[in-house]
């Protein structure tokens, strides 16, 4: 059994609990400082990190947001274009529209114009056939002439020399041509009195006719009168004179002088065969009966 000494004099000294106590506090401290350093530190770099990050996105945001602008003010622009083209083709198809109402009103008008044409030719072969008896055995000749059907009869089958009365063969040949244009009451005739270029004066001193013209104007009223005595409507022939103004032959034969004296009943074009007059032309009011 161990002995304790005790030294006489000495006093055993307490532990240093309250310097070990600070110095304690002292090293948390410290290291809750360096912690919160640290800390600090990684916060402050991952702000700066984000913030170098936010300041490049934003550059990226304001270049595509410039693009974009570019490419808006681009957009609007051929928006813009697009617009006036789309006015332009309306506008065009609303032309092409009218325009092709007035071409199907035209070929309506053609098929109209065609269909009467047709007919007329049909009426001009008619009559040629007709007159194919009166053709062959001379008595008269069915032609054209300005672009109408000519009925040609020559002045010594109707007339003796220097008259206007009608011979009985030429009364008979008057009278079967009406027959045959009458049977087309929708048309109109021109009944023409032509001459020669003879002076009547030198042909017999007891003429009563001043001249030519006088002598086929009323030779051609002759023949009308016989026309509508035959049944023929007044209203559809048209009496008229050239005298020796509208020869078919020369006057320097008597072949070509026995020619140019005739009598020709031209079928005129009916209205509806005619081209249209302008729309400023105003038409006269029918006469009240």
């Amino acid at each position: 059994m161990e002995s304790e000494v005790v030294v006489k004099g000495y006093k055993p000294r307490r532990f240093p609990w309250r310097l070990w106590l600070y110095a304690i506090l002292v090293t948390g401290a410290a290291g809750g400082a360096g912690y919160f350093a640290w800390q600090y530190r990684t916060e402050a770099n991952t702000t700066r990190d984000d913030s170098a990050a936010c300041m490049n996105e934003r550059d990226t945001l304001r270049t595509t947001a410039a693009e974009a602008g570019k490419r808006a003010t681009t957009c609007q622009a051929a928006l813009a274009t697009s617009a006036k083209k789309t006015t332009d083709l309306e506008k065009q198809n609303g032309e092409s529209t009218k325009d092709l109402s007035a071409t199907k009103d035209e070929l309506t008008q053609l098929r109209a114009q065609k269909a009467e044409a047709d007919k007329r030719m049909a009426a001009i072969e008619d009559i040629r056939k007709q007159f194919a008896k009166m053709t062959d055995t001379g008595q008269l000749r069915v032609t054209a002439r300005h672009g109408q059907l000519v009925v040609s009869l020559p002045a010594e089958v109707l007339f003796p020399s220097g008259s206007t009365d009608l011979s009985k063969q030429g009364e008979y040949a008057v009278v079967e041509v009406a027959a045959v244009l009458k049977r087309f009451p929708e048309r109109r005739f021109l009944i023409v009195g032509h001459t020669d270029n003879q002076d009547l004066a030198k042909q017999t001193a007891a003429c009563p006719f001043k001249d030519n013209l006088q002598l086929s104007t009323e030779r051609a009223l002759t023949v009308t009168r016989v026309l509508v005595t035959a049944g023929m409507d007044v209203k559809n022939l048209l009496p008229s004179g050239a005298g020796d103004h509208d020869p078919v032959a020369s006057n320097a034969s008597a072949e070509g002088r026995q020619k140019n004296r005739r009598i020709e009943i031209a079928l005129l074009p009916a209205i509806n065969e005619l081209p249209a007059l302008p729309p400023t032309l105003t038409e006269d009011p029918a006469p009240k009966k």
